[in-house]
C-alpha cells in the first residue's frame, strides 16, 4: 500500500533540514522561471508583483506570507475581509486566473519554507479572521496549527479553492495525527507537477484548437436522474452556475447527478435546478457542502490534481452507455 501523507514529524531537526535544501534546490531550479512569472506581472499589472500578507502558522504565530499577486488589491481586500475568494468573484489581474489556476503564483512560497515559516507539505496557511471563525464552527480545527503550514498537501491538491472548509479540516486532521512519509511528499510534488504541466499543454492545445477552429473534446459522462437511477438525462455541458441538458430533467427538487470516472467508479452529487429562458440551460447549486466537492472537483476539475472522468462518444450516445454500464 502506497504510504499517506502525514505531517507530525518524528525527527523535527533533520525535517527542518529537509525542507530547507529543498527549498533552496527548488527555488535554484526555477529560478528563471520566477523571474519570467515576475516580468509578465511586471507589464501586464505594474511593478508590484509580489503579494505580502499575514498568515498564521505553527502554534498560531503569525508570518508574511510571499506570493505572485493575482488579485486586484483594493477588491481583495473587500470580498475576502471575513472569507477565502468565492469561486466566481473575477477580481483577478489580466494574468492572475491563470496563475492561479495553475498554482504557479505560489512558488514564492519557496522563501517563508527557507525563512522557518512553512513546510513543503502542510496544511493551507489560513488568515487569522478565517481561523477565528472556522474555530468556532468546526470541531478540531485547531489541530492544523500543531504543524507548520505548507506549500503542498492533500487539501491543497485535491479540493478548489472555494472547497468546504470543514471537508478541508477533516483531511487535515487525519494527516496531522499520521507521521511525516518523505517518499509520500515526494510522489504528491511529482504528481502536482505533472498535472500543472498538462494543465499548461491542455491550455496551449485549446488554444491552438480555436485558432484552427477545430472541435472540442467528447462531453463527460455525467448524467442527472432520479432518486431510484432510472431516469437518465445526459448532461451535455456545466459549468460553475449552470447545466446544458439534452432533455427536460427529472421533475423534483433535488436532482442526484452522476459523473463517471474513467476506471469505472462513479461519484454522485444532489443539485437543485432552476429553468432558465434558454431552452436546455438550468442555473443549478449544490444541495451541501459534500455535493459542493464533488461538483467542483469531478464534474469541473478545478483542482490541482483533476481526476480522470469518462468522456462519450457522442451526446446521443450517452443515455444507453450509461443503461448497458449500469446493467439496466
Amino acid at each position: 500500500m502506497r504510504p499517506a501523507v502525514g505531517f507530525r514529524s518524528t525527527s523535527p531537526r533533520l525535517y527542518r533540514l529537509y525542507n530547507v535544501v529543498f527549498a533552496i534546490a527548488l527555488l535554484v531550479l526555477f529560478a528563471p522561471l520566477l523571474l519570467l512569472i515576475a516580468g509578465m506581472l511586471a507589464v501586464t499589472q505594474g511593478p508590484k508583483v509580489l503579494y505580502r500578507g499575514p498568515r498564521i502558522g505553527k502554534d498560531k504565530r503569525q508570518f508574511q506570507i510571499i506570493k505572485f499577486r493575482t488579485l486586484c488589491p483594493d477588491r481583495a481586500r473587500t470580498v475576502t475581509a471575513d472569507r477565502t475568494l468565492p469561486a466566481d468573484a473575477n477580481i483577478e489581474t489580466p494574468l492572475g486566473k491563470f496563475f492561479r489556476e495553475t498554482r504557479l503564483d505560489e512558488l514564492p512560497q519557496l522563501l517563508n519554507i527557507v525563512k522557518g515559516d512553512m513546510n513543503i507539505c502542510g496544511p493551507r496557511p489560513v488568515r487569522a479572521e478565517i481561523a477565528a471563525i472556522e474555530g468556532r464552527r468546526i470541531p478540531d480545527y485547531d489541530l492544523r496549527f500543531d504543524v507548520r503550514p505548507g506549500l503542498i498537501g492533500p487539501t491543497q491538491a485535491c479540493f478548489g479553492h472555494s472547497a468546504s472548509k470543514r471537508l478541508r479540516a477533516r483531511m487535515n486532521n487525519r494527516a496531522v495525527r499520521r507521521p511525516v512519509s518523505i517518499g509520500a511528499e515526494l510522489a504528491l510534488l511529482g504528481r502536482i507537477g505533472l498535472s500543472i504541466l498538462q494543465r499548461l499543454s491542455g491550455k496551449i492545445e485549446t488554444a491552438a484548437g480555436r485558432l484552427g477552429r477545430r472541435e472540442g473534446a467528447a462531453p463527460l459522462d455525467i448524467w442527472l436522474s432520479d432518486d431510484a437511477g432510472e431516469v437518465r438525462v445526459p448532461v451535455l455541458r456545466i459549468d460553475l452556475r449552470s447545466v446544458t441538458l439534452a432533455r427536460p430533467p427529472v421533475a423534483q427538487p433535488v436532482v442526484p447527478l452522476s459523473i463517471r470516472l474513467q476506471s469505472g467508479a462513479v461519484r454522485r452529487a444532489r443539485v437543485r435546478l432552476t429553468p432558465t429562458e434558454t431552452r436546455g440551460l438550468f442555473a443549478y447549486e449544490a444541495a451541501d457542502e459534500l455535493s459542493a466537492f464533488v461538483i467542483e472537483r469531478y464534474a469541473l476539475s478545478r483542482v490541482v490534481i483533476p481526476p480522470r472522468v469518462a468522456r462519450v462518444a457522442s451526446p446521443g450516445a450517452q443515455p444507453d452507455m450509461v443503461a448497458r454500464q449500469m446493467g439496466a
